[in-house]
Order: C-alpha cells, then structure tokens, then sequence
C-alpha cells in the first residue's frame, strides 16, 4: 500500500496517518484474521475454506473475490507487517542502516511469531504457478519502504549513490525472498544470525566508502 510522504521539521520524511480502510479492504482483514484464528487453533492443512467463511461470517463467493486460496493470505500478512512497519518507521529517528535493519528484525518477528503456519502458507504459494504473478504484489509493499529508505541514505551521505534507489531495493527485498524460501528448507537454521550475516554482505555494497 502506498503511503504519502510529508517532511518533519529536520526534513526526513514521515508517513502520514493510514486512511481508514474501506469496505473491501475490512472484509479482506476479516477473512484473514479469521482463517489465522482457525490455523492458531488447529493444523493449517485441516482447515477449510468454508471454515473460514463460516467464521469470519461470509459466503463463499466472497471469499474467492479476495482470494484464490488459504495461500493468497500471506498478501494480507505481508500488508500487516507492512502498516506495523509504517507506524515504527514513523517514530525512527536513526539512521538509513538502522531502518533497514529494523525492517528485518520486524519481517524477521512476524515470521517467527506464526512460523508454523506461514512455512506451510509459503510453501503452497510457490507451488501453485497460477499465483506466481501475485508474488510480485507480496512483496510490493515492503519495496516501497525499502526503496524509500535507500533513497533517504543516498541523500544523506550514507549510502553510494551508484545504483538507483529502486535497483537497489529490489536487489535487497530479492536477496530476503530467496533467504525465505531457503529457509523452507532450512526451517531448524539460526535465522536470526543468517539474516545479520546476509544484512552486512548487502550494506558493503551500499555503504558509501570513505
């Protein structure tokens, strides 16, 4: 979702407050808080869709307007994330490097907090080509803010200013995605002290040189 930029007193840009959401945007929040209730409370693969339905009080054409299938929902995870992510930035105060590293350790949170289910969410997602040209849209959100904070540490003086803010997010939002589904094989590894490791071989490459 595309936040509004406005300048603070120093000149750093801050989001502005989120509009409120609208009717569609409710009933797709519903739907997912619904289905993450049911998957809390029982095996991800043993709930179904008219469980979902049923508990977030919709029919099941509604639930297919939103959503191809119980994958789909990490779209709305990831946007969750995304306005936490929104609110935290907003109250930062440090530097490009910093933010970048906050981003991680928040995705790093959320991911461990319901790593169960999103492991088999994930999973699905990527092994249904007919989802495939969603996945861009997965991550468009936390692009947005990462090429914003790239595009913040070049003006100060933190970053080289030798690729362009967007190549660069990109180049670091796909370095996370292909750690994520390294990680689904991998779900027993220190992801916490890989994501440190990955994090300082990408920012040599964006740190500006004295």
């Amino acid at each position: 979702m595309t936040r509004l930029l406005k300048a603070s007193r120093n000149g750093a840009p801050k989001s502005e407050a989120p509009k409120k959401p609208g009717k569609k945007e409710r009933t797709r929040q519903e739907i997912y808080r619904a289905a993450m209730k049911l998957f809390a409370e029982s095996d991800y693969d043993k709930v179904t869709i008219e469980e979902i339905c049923a508990e977030a009080g919709i029919a099941k054409a509604t639930f297919f307007l939103h959503f191809a299938g119980k994958s789909a929902l990490i779209g709305v995870f990831n946007e969750e994330v995304t306005r936490s992510l929104t609110e935290r930035l907003a109250e930062h105060d440090g530097s490009a490097e910093d933010e970048l590293l906050l981003l991680v350790s928040l995705l790093r949170d959320a991911w461990e907090v319901n790593a169960t289910v999103l492991h088999k969410m994930l999973s699905e997602f990527l092994d249904q080509p007919a989802l495939m040209p969603k996945a861009a849209e997965v991550n468009e959100s936390v692009l947005a803010h990462v090429t914003r904070i790239v595009e913040r540490g070049q003006e100060r003086g933190e970053f080289a200013d030798k690729f362009p803010p967007q190549v660069a997010a990109v180049a670091l939002v796909a370095a996370w995605s292909a750690f994520t589904a390294w990680w689904l094989q991998n779900p027993d590894m220190d992801r916490a002290e890989i994501n440190r490791a990955l994090m300082e071989f990408q920012l040599n490459g964006l740190r500006k040189k004295d």
